[in-house]
């Protein structure tokens, strides 16, 4: 059963409407589901009912309609028996529904689940789930009832939660830049309540992010109308900034193009300094205006180089900062690691990846070129003001690939590198970095530690500028340190710095990074030596940052004892949380702190950290892959070495999160491995890894993991983990149109399976080859496959997994040959297994496999019940992406065309294509004729 209120009060049992009765009963009903799933007492369904004058029969009346109400819902209940739905309790009565039954419960577990992203800084989630919560509202609570009776406090309370939702997710999609997403919702809500002065601020402000700036300044101005004629006010303080930003926005910024309209708007802007002091002289050289560009089509180009240390990136973001407000469609960011001291320098092709991401292009929509990716990422800046900083760059090859791409917009290049090739040959304007003047770095001391602290020791100031170089990075290490000891005097702390310099010369020389070495050195030697070791070896770790687990990991302590040691190190300033609950170095630092280890730690501490750091992952990358496809580890890892705590991972949801926020430390924890000849960790975190890099990233990057995997498998002579990992890599050539490979993998790997007798992976192998025919349309090879499959499945050593995905591909091939009957029979099987399993990836997929069954029979309503069920269950999960869900929609258009609901078919085709990325040319060509050539 489905009870809704959140609009027209509705119960459905299947898909059929229920009866409630007349109109008291209904609002009974609503009553209580208004209550949440609470009980309510007599007294407030009394008043709910009838108000301050009820009558004298008012108990006898409720009470049958209390008994009505439950012949309505259970209609073959018998006259004693409790009921499952309308009960007694608390002196009163209450409706036993959940998350899974009321659409109220349903709507506030997801704002919880929304709140939750926001609070761990996941936006584009959080947004996402706001709008599963919103879209569960139809019109105003309990629309239906008696008037009186909706204007009772349960139902105004309902429609002010609504209300308050509705602009809590509004601010959210502002943040993400995505605003086009909750513009529809909340241009309904607002019309609903007009003298609403958050929701109508939101409204002005979503119009004005999306384009609709007149629009945007119409409704501001309306609304100052209404609050002055109705109420004799002015706009409050929230309205009001809105009004103010569209109306103080120059006349171009507001101009924005139709095909700008629902893109991505992002703002990846990193924080800026708590306290920025000095370069005055070149911020001077900075100001930024449209006539610095060399032409209308040219990027502007700006290129900070100077050595490490020297506050390249400070300067650069802080700058960005000042002029992000000028480029009214967002700001990118990507880190090049030009100059990282254990990984490889991020390639162009790469760096496009990553910008695109920015831009909101799903990983399999990115091309695999990197011709094809620059002129994807062209088409989706062309006509954009835009800001684009590039960080960290190794040289001019590996940035001008993305100025090519990137014109019209500003973009801000760091490098220890002149880069006097973007000067010569790009126009760009370079400014080279040098250490702080004598009063700048004594500003710099000033605003950190207290004029008065600073001021009263000049001398000591004078030293510690001169033995810090005047670089920002060692400036603020040593402030840090001061601020952590404030009874130290600064001439203490230069006279330390003296000693820990002069026994650093005999091994500097003329290395320009001496001086943040030696305040790196003494730094260092402050630290407890618990912290101190933890620093060591963070040093030797994979990656571009690491989380409090891993790092716990490689020390081999608990997260609750690796916490104060980080947090130690940050407070010394040789760490940062860039990212809240990830740590990373800066590369200067990272590079001391590797020099480090290898001169303290022995061989083997160091080997049983990297194999803890290895076990860590391996561990969590094996639980969230189960979690997100059950059974397809069917080779166990070792268990962790003592001293390793895995992430804690609860759900599909976490699991993806979590694979998001450590894929690049997993990918270069591989081939950590794989230096070291670690073959197993090699094998099982590939094959960890597989799923969630098939269904979230492009195909070439699950090409080189599948391949290293092999290669590692091979090596170790184990045949089933050799099988598996042929599979995994068949799987990726599939994906990449290579056809004739994944045919000679999977033969490779289905012939290992068979000679190890490895029932599960055969029953798996057949059910690809099933996918790998259908795709080919060889549909009789396909359905010969899918049959094995499902033969396998059911002998032991399989499972009711395998059995449901090969009963519904049987179904899948068998409507591909026109057999829709039986395809009906063989699915609805699968779907009764996956829902046993309680897979809610397989019971969608099953539902839009039925309803195209159904389609094929000329059931229409049927199919449309099946689609609307699998999108339902499919919601926000991402585990299907954006192809799939596309593919719903524009066949549930087909089917409301079918039945004359031309308005719904409309609607829901336009869904579909707004999922479908630019680059999908012809399945967007198929939607946009159907829709008549109207986009």
């Amino acid at each position: 059963m489905w009870f809704a209120v959140l609009g027209q009060l509705q119960v459905l049992r299947g898909e059929r409407e229920v009866g409630l009765g007349g109109p008291q009963q209904r609002a009974l009903l609503a009553l209580l589901l208004a209550a949440g799933g609470r009980p309510v007492g007599l007294e407030d369904l009394v008043d709910g009912l009838w108000g301050q004058d009820p009558p004298d029969t008012a108990l006898n009346v409720l009470y049958r309609n209390v008994g009505m109400l439950r012949r309505a819902l259970e209609p073959d209940l018998g006259a004693r028996e409790a009921g499952r739905w309308l009960r007694r309790a608390a002196g009163g009565y209450q409706l036993v529904v959940d998350a899974t039954s009321a659409d109220l419960l349903r709507f506030r577990e997801h704002m919880v689940k929304a709140r939750t992203s926001a609070a761990e800084q996941r936006p584009v989630e959080a947004v996402e789930r706001y709008l599963q919560a919103l879209q569960l509202w139809r019109g105003s609570a309990g629309t239906g009832i008696a008037p009186e009776v909706r204007a009772r406090p349960s139902f105004v309370a309902l429609d002010r939660e609504f209300g308050a939702a509705v602009g809590e997710a509004a601010h959210h999609s502002l943040a993400a830049g995505m605003p086009a997403r909750l513009l529809p919702a909340v241009r309904a809500a607002a019309e609903r309540e007009p003298l609403d002065e958050l929701l109508q601020a939101r409204l002005v402000e979503l119009l004005a992010a999306t384009g609709h700036q007149d629009e945007a300044l119409d409704v501001y101005r309306k609304v100052r109308e209404r609050l002055a004629e109705g109420l004799g006010i002015d706009p409050g303080p929230e309205l009001a900034a809105a009004g103010e930003s569209v109306l103080g926005r120059p006349a171009a910024e507001r101009a924005l193009s139709v095909e700008q309209v629902g893109m991505t708007r992002p703002a990846q802007l990193p924080a800026g300094p708590p306290v920025f002091t000095g370069r005055r002289a070149e911020l001077e050289q900075m100001p930024v205006a449209e006539e610095d560009a060399v032409g209308p089509d040219a990027a502007m180009v700006r290129v900070i180089c100077g050595m490490g240390g020297i506050g390249k990136t400070t300067l650069a973001v802080h700058w960005a900062q000042q002029v992000a407000h000028r480029r009214a469609d967002g700001q990118l960011y990507v880190n090049l690691r030009g100059f990282h001291h254990s990984e490889q320098a991020m390639s162009a092709d790469e760096a496009l990846r990553v910008l695109l991401a920015g831009l909101g292009v799903a990983a399999e929509e990115v091309p695999a070129t990197l011709e094809a990716r620059a002129a994807l990422f062209r088409g989706r800046v062309a006509g954009r003001r835009m800001l684009l900083l590039l960080d960290n760059a190794r040289d001019a090859e590996q940035v001008r690939p993305l100025l090519a791409a990137a014109t019209g917009c500003l973009v801000i290049v760091t490098s220890r590198d002149r880069l006097d090739g973007l000067v010569r040959d790009e126009g760009a304007r370079s400014i080279t970095l040098a250490p702080l003047l004598a009063g700048e770095a004594a500003d710099l001391l000033r605003a950190r530690l207290g004029a008065e602290r600073v001021d009263a020791e000049p001398d000591a100031v004078a030293q510690i500028v001169s033995l810090c170089g005047g670089l920002p990075l060692a400036l603020a290490i040593v402030t840090a340190h001061a601020l952590t000891h404030p009874s130290f005097t600064l001439a203490s702390i230069a006279a330390a710095l003296r000693r820990e310099r002069s026994s650093l010369d005999a091994f500097t020389g003329f290395d320009p990074t001496a001086a943040p070495r030696a305040v790196f050195s003494w730094s260092y030697h402050a630290l407890t030596p618990a912290a101190a070791r933890l620093f060591r070896l963070l040093g030797t770790a994979p990656g571009p940052d690491i989380s409090a687990t891993a790092a716990a990991g490689l020390i081999g302590v608990s997260p609750d004892r690796a916490r104060p040691l980080l947090a130690e190190l940050i407070a010394a300033h040789l760490l940062s949380e860039h990212v809240r609950g990830r740590y990373a170095f800066h590369d200067l630092v990272r590079a001391y702190a590797a020099e480090t280890a290898a001169e303290q730690d022995t061989e083997p501490e160091l080997t049983a950290a990297q194999l803890r750091f290895l076990d860590h992952y391996l561990r969590t990358a094996h639980r969230c892959s189960e979690l997100m496809k059950p059974g397809q580890n069917v080779i166990p890892p070792p268990e962790p070495r003592d001293g390793v705590t895995p992430d804690r991972i609860g759900d599909t949801a976490q699991a993806l999160a979590w694979f998001s926020a450590e894929e690049s430390v997993i990918l270069a924890a591989v081939e950590h491995a794989a230096r070291l000849g670690l073959d197993h960790h090699v094998a099982h975190l590939a094959w960890s890894a597989h799923t969630y890099l098939v269904l979230m990233r492009p195909a070439e990057s699950v090409l080189a993991l599948a391949r290293i995997a092999v290669r590692a498998t091979a090596r170790l002579g184990e045949a089933s983990m050799h099988a598996h990992a042929l599979h995994a890599l068949a799987s990726a050539c599939t994906r990449a149109g290579l056809t004739d490979q994944a045919h000679q993998n999977y033969q490779d790997a289905l012939r290992l399976l068979t000679e190890l007798g490895d029932v599960k992976g055969q029953a798996v192998a057949h059910l690809e080859l099933t996918r790998l025919h259908d795709r080919q349309g060889r549909f009789a090879e396909a359905l010969h496959h899918a049959r094995r499959s499902l033969e396998l499945s059911r002998l032991d050593g399989a499972g009711a997994f395998e059995e449901a995905g090969a009963l519904n591909a049987v179904g899948w091939v068998l409507i591909r040959l026109g057999e829709h009957r039986e395809a009906l029979s063989h699915s609805r099987r699968s779907l009764a297994l996956h829902t046993e399993l309680g897979s809610l990836i397989g019971q969608s997929f099953n539902l839009y496999t039925i309803g195209w069954a159904h389609h094929g029979l000329g059931e229409y309503r049927a199919a449309i019940e099946s689609y609307r069920r699998s999108l339902t269950l499919g919601d926000g999960r991402g585990w299907h992406g954006r192809d799939h869900e596309a593919l719903v929609l524009e066949r549930l258009g087909d089917a409301l065309e079918a039945v004359g609901d031309h308005e719904a078919a409309r609607a829901s085709r336009r869904s579909a294509l707004e999922l479908l990325h630019d680059s999908r040319t012809e399945a967007r060509a198929t939607v946009i004729a159907k829709l008549g050539g109207d986009r």
